[in-house]
């Protein structure tokens, strides 16, 4: 009898389980959503006449085009510089002073040039971001003390950096670094800024040279979900190329800017289901696994730098530009 139900039981065919798509699960697009947008824009991309990089993170998926080739970062190596200086031993458990918020806090929201230096100086060189980098699996990164706008960076690697900030940063400072990325001026308010999908938050910063290259890396939150978008744009100019930026963003973040304002409230609704009923999901500072692969300055990062001549009074709404940004 027992050999006979073993054998009963050996031809019944099995039910083979089927993994729930983890994004969908999160009340995300599912990945072949995302997969479908990548693959849009790099064909697009790809035909343009500027170099276009790009690199896109959503939970543990990630997928890049030209994502490891590295450019000088201009102002986009403030992101890890204040990562790096709220992290040292000495600041990362007390409060900030006065005149730590100063340098900071311009740094960031206008992109002020005189701080870095300022901060590199106190941090006793660039080693401190060297370790950022690696905390964060941020290969290739290779920052200089000096002309500190020539750091080189990568898309896939900025990517790796703003999906991880939330790890990285120190449990006291973390609120107020991700409040200077989200309270950048309205001046500066561009590209990736302007492709932000209805319903997300928005946390970024951008680094240009007055030229063409624009470079911005971007993280979007919605009830504890992370999209990250990472573009660096090479061209010819400075204007041409922010739209580029935006452009690229908006095709990328085509899953979510379908769904407007519902792509948010999805994943608030997945968040209230039962935890039996949901993927296992955490977002951002986890490894992934890989699909494919205008405030004006304080200062110039060159001294022998000019001055764009698109400049703005203070009480303008105009964008300031510079020669290095």
């Amino acid at each position: 009898m027992v050999t006979l139900v073993v054998a009963l039981l050996a031809s019944v065919p099995t039910a083979r389980a089927t993994p729930r798509d983890d994004l969908a699960a999160a009340g995300l697009p599912p990945a072949s959503a995302w997969s479908a947008a990548v693959r849009e824009a790099r064909r697009w991309a790809a035909r343009r006449p500027e170099r276009i990089r790009f690199a896109l993170r959503v939970g543990r998926r990630a997928w890049s085009f030209r994502g490891a080739e590295r450019v000088h970062a201009n102002s986009l190596v403030k992101a890890t510089v204040l990562a790096a200086y709220l992290r040292r031993r000495s600041v990362r458990d007390r409060r900030l002073r006065a005149d730590e918020r100063a340098l900071l806090g311009p740094m960031i929201r206008r992109s002020a040039n005189e701080p870095v230096a300022a901060l590199l100086r106190r941090m006793g060189g660039v080693a401190p971001l060297r370790r950022v980098a690696r905390a964060v699996g941020h290969r290739g990164f290779r920052p200089v003390f000096g002309l500190w706008g020539t750091s080189l960076v990568s898309a896939g690697g900025q990517a790796r950096l703003f999906a991880r900030l939330a790890s990285v940063l120190p449990p006291r400072h973390k609120d107020y670094a991700m409040g200077l990325l989200r309270s950048v001026v309205p001046s500066q308010r561009w590209g990736l800024a302007r492709a932000r999908p209805a319903g997300w938050r928005i946390a970024f910063k951008a680094g240009w040279n007055g030229g063409g290259r624009v470079n911005q890396a971007a993280r979007y939150t919605c009830r504890g979900q992370v999209v990250v978008v990472v573009v660096l744009v090479e061209g010819r100019a400075h204007g041409t190329s922010i739209h580029r930026q935006e452009q690229a963003g908006r095709r990328l973040l085509a899953p979510l800017r379908r769904r407007g304002r519902d792509a948010c409230a999805a994943v608030g609704r997945a968040a209230a289901q039962p935890s039996r009923f949901r993927a296992s999901h955490a977002v951002g500072d986890v490894p992934v696994r890989a699909v494919n692969a205008r405030e004006r300055p304080d200062a110039l990062e060159y001294p022998s730098s000019r001055a764009s001549p698109t400049t703005c009074s203070p009480s303008s709404s105009r964008c300031w530009t510079t020669a290095i940004r």
